[in-house]
């Protein structure tokens, strides 16, 4: 039986011709189309915006629009303001859809209509390696939180509950996802999940590998971690404190594991610097610093689950 989608793709795009064929491809080998794909061009230079308009020209429900303000925040609500659909998916350009991406999506919302998020695990590849991202409708703050389960590949949401919460908050300058995830969750929307295995995969690029330096944006972080922190005390959310202290323990922990590693004196010196000034933040204002003391050494030795600790003694 076909089934028509109720979910428009937006996909913001800066200079990604060299990725953005693979994108549309995996769109176009949908077994189920979405009902609408929206491009946006954020002042490509390297000949992304003829890319997508000649696609565009060939697809009856795909549009090209542009925005001139800079950033993926600019460019995704600009893309979310041209939605028509009920649900919107934000892609990035540099992402692969898998066959059954659209289709799973959209028989999981049919089947589920009273669900605002629908969400599923994704794929990262870095080098040829595939790992796993899992997404939880279980404790959705604290699995957001923790394992940033409303990231961009892991979802589709309701395109009111989008606009509701105000779209992407355009002067975060990281995590952005993350940001907005929270802004999503204190709406206390109904959580649902597809299951079954990932069909989206995240690409990391060799040329992306020192914007994932904490050190090098140092500061940004802790500014997201400070506006969820507003954003969930606006909605009467002070139990969530001691999650986002233990979140920067773990950020502060990113710094000392980076400055073990800088073989440049003055980054190594930003780093022990950026983890010193968080770490003593959170030991001043915690009620338990014995146990994020805990968490934030956890951190600097073992590379995975710290939100398993987290859970267990938070």
């Amino acid at each position: 039986m076909f089934i028509m989608s109720p979910i428009t793709v937006v996909i913001p795009v800066y200079n990604r011709a060299h990725t953005l064929p693979r994108t549309l491809r995996s769109i176009e080998s949908q077994n189920i189309a979405p009902a609408a794909v929206v491009l946006v061009d954020n002042n490509s230079t390297d000949g992304s915006l003829p890319l997508m308009q000649e696609w565009a020209a060939s697809h009856d429900n795909v549009i090209v629009v542009s925005e001139r303000r800079p950033g993926a925040s600019a460019a995704r609500n600009r893309g979310l303001s041209e939605v028509m659909t009920d649900w919107t998916m934000f892609f990035d350009s540099d992402d692969e859809m898998l066959p059954t991406h659209i289709e799973d999506f959209t028989r999981a919302i049919a089947e589920n209509p009273g669900v605002d998020i629908m969400g599923r695990d994704y794929m990262t590849e870095r080098e040829g390696k595939l790992r796993r991202q899992y997404y939880s409708a279980s404790n959705p703050v604290f699995s957001h939180i923790f394992r940033s389960s409303l990231s961009t590949l892991r979802y589709a949401a309701r395109t009111e509950l989008f606009r509701r919460c105000g779209g992407w908050n355009m002067e975060v300058g990281g995590w952005d996802d993350y940001e907005l995830g929270m802004r999503l969750l204190m709406e206390n929307p109904v959580m649902g999940s597809v299951g079954g295995d990932p069909s989206a995969i995240a690409h990391f690029e060799s040329e992306s590998l020192t914007g994932e330096s904490f050190t090098a944006r140092g500061g940004e972080w802790e500014k997201v971690l400070a506006t969820m922190r507003r954003v969930a005390h606006e909605h009467g959310r002070h139990d969530v404190d001691r999650w986002l202290d233990a979140r920067s323990m773990v950020l502060a922990a990113e710094y000392a594991i980076e400055a073990r590693k800088l073989d440049c004196e003055k980054m190594r010196g930003q780093a022990e610097a950026y983890s010193r000034a968080l770490y003593e933040e959170v030991m001043a204002r915690t009620d338990c610093p014995r146990r994020m003391n805990l968490i934030f050494r956890y951190r600097t030795v073992f590379p995975r689950l710290a939100w398993v600790l987290a859970r267990a003694i938070l």
